[in-house]
């Protein structure tokens, strides 16, 4: 009993801790698939059922072995490309309980890398069939070792079972039956080609180093016809969008306000025009831009004076796409304006420098039959108290090829006017620093989404006592200008929960 129970242990470190613990070779077998192209493999002439498990362990329970193809170099095959294809796959595999287990094809126990459709002679219907594709010739350039200087495809068969436990079973034998399809080779390629026509492919029970070499290095792929790939790789559509980039947020918008009598400084009210604007970025899975959307709305309109509203987004010359740009007159009348086309139109590349609102004197009328919109003059009849939503321009670029962020201008991009009065353009500060007076006022301004703009003919810089100190600072000074203001001379414009419809 002490004798049997000390060869136990002894068996138990020599086989088990190895499985569990240290790497193993690639083993060439003895038996190969004949000429006949038929092949019965007594895996157990050249390994024993621990080193069988251990190779079973290392590929996450499976057996993989490696084939080298030896085709005739006739027809389509020749020495860069051969080929051959599976009819039936049987491993059966004994135990010492006396108990059998059979992995075989019919049951889904096996596949190589690749399949074809193919005719079994003489038949003409065809079938998909697993294929081992190879190359004569050895001594490849990236290869470490003779197997896979050799050796061609893979075959990988499934085996959920243990093969060896002490305390259970352990299997005493091991033979693979491989059959490879007799094609009917009258009808020509692919069936010509992965027919089996000259003498026997040599077989090894791979390692993972191995099979990953033999597996990356797709020896014969390229030129052999008709291939399929068993598990190929997920298609990747690098032009779908997986999530939307927001800016400024998914909830907030960017408000620009505008003073239009440039270069002169005029009343300096900054309510001539206001406009919200919000951009986001289509991203794929990469993180690169793949359509660009965004949508702004009219808030006030100040002025006399006719505007057309520009965004512009600088891109790279290269990119094209489709673009689609809507205009609606206001939420109680959704008519489309004439300003931008419905449909998709063409996008040739370099800046995207589209006008979203055209004319904003006709676009934007005041309903109480006032000049001004939105806005209200200090000591007059308070006719426009009420707030009347303005118009919405929307638009869509979905691009032909992704782009990297980095390519693109980075946000608030450039929103400007073109006065139609004065055919002056209008730009923010850090887009075109020239847009401002010889004191440094600017004549367009990012304000925040809550702005309360002054009073018609009430200068800024009155309605917020902090905003000269903050313009002749050169913006680092009272950067909150705009939150302490003279409530008498701003006008209650509300948020964008009425505005944003």
């Amino acid at each position: 009993m002490r004798t049997l129970l000390y060869t136990l242990c002894l068996t138990f470190f020599l086989f088990i801790l190895p499985v569990n613990s240290y790497a193993i070779e690639s083993l060439k077998l003895t038996d190969v698939i004949k000429s006949q192209g038929s092949g019965n493999i007594d895996l157990f002439k050249d390994i024993n059922a621990p080193q069988l498990e251990q190779y079973r362990l290392e590929h996450d329970g499976t057996i993989v072995l490696g084939v080298d193809i030896n085709e005739a170099a006739s027809g389509t095959e020749k020495s860069s490309t051969q080929g051959v294809s599976i009819k039936n796959v049987v491993l059966t595999i004994d135990f010492d309980d006396g108990s059998q287990i059979v992995y075989d094809l019919m049951n889904n126990c096996c596949e190589t890398e690749t399949q074809t459709l193919l005719a079994e002679a003489p038949n003409t219907s065809r079938q998909q069939y697993f294929t081992l594709l190879g190359e004569t010739g050895s001594a490849r350039i990236s290869s470490i070792n003779q197997i896979q200087d050799v050796f061609d495809s893979t075959l990988s068969i499934v085996v959920p079972d243990t093969l060896y436990d002490p305390e259970y079973r352990t299997a005493v034998s091991a033979v693979l039956e491989i059959q490879l399809l007799d094609t009917n080779v009258n009808l020509g390629d692919p069936k010509a080609f992965y027919d089996y026509s000259a003498g026997f492919e040599d077989l090894a029970i791979l390692s993972r180093i191995d099979s990953d070499f033999i597996n990356d290095y797709v020896a014969g792929r390229d030129e052999a016809p008709m291939v399929f790939l068993t598990n190929p790789e997920p298609i990747v559509d690098l032009m779908a969008v997986t999530n939307w980039n927001h800016f400024p947020t998914a909830d907030t918008y960017y408000l620009v306000g505008y003073e239009d009598l440039y270069p002169f400084k005029g009343d300096y009210d900054f309510n001539d025009l206001t406009v919200a604007y919000q951009v986001s970025y289509g991203l794929n899975v990469e993180n690169q831009i793949v359509s660009i959307r965004s949508k702004a709305y009219l808030i006030t309109r100040g002025s006399a004076y006719s505007h057309n509203w520009h965004l512009n987004i600088e891109l790279p010359i290269e990119l094209t796409g489709n673009l689609v740009c809507t205009v609606y007159r206001n939420h109680k009348n959704p008519e489309v304006s004439r300003n931008c086309s419905t449909s998709e139109q063409a996008y040739t590349g370099g800046d995207l420098d589209l006008m979203m609102f055209e004319d904003t004197l006709d676009i934007f009328p005041d309903p109480a039959g006032s000049l001004f919109v939105n806005s209200q003059a200090l000591y007059t009849t308070p006719w426009n108290l009420k707030f009347f939503p303005g118009p919405k321009s929307e638009f869509r670029i979905d691009f032909d090829s992704p782009v990297m962020q980095s390519e693109v201008q980075p946000a608030p991009f450039d929103p400007y006017i073109f006065v139609l009065n004065t055919t002056q353009e209008i730009h923010l500060l850090e887009v075109d620093p020239t847009y401002q007076d010889s004191s440094g006022y600017p004549f367009a301004m990012m304000i925040p989404d809550n702005w309360q703009p002054p009073l018609e003919y009430i200068d800024t810089a009155i309605a917020f006592p902090q905003f000269s100190e903050f313009v002749s600072s050169k913006g680092i000074a009272a950067l909150n200008w705009y939150n302490s203001s003279i409530a008498e001379y701003i006008v209650d414009i509300p948020d964008s929960s009425v505005w944003a419809w």
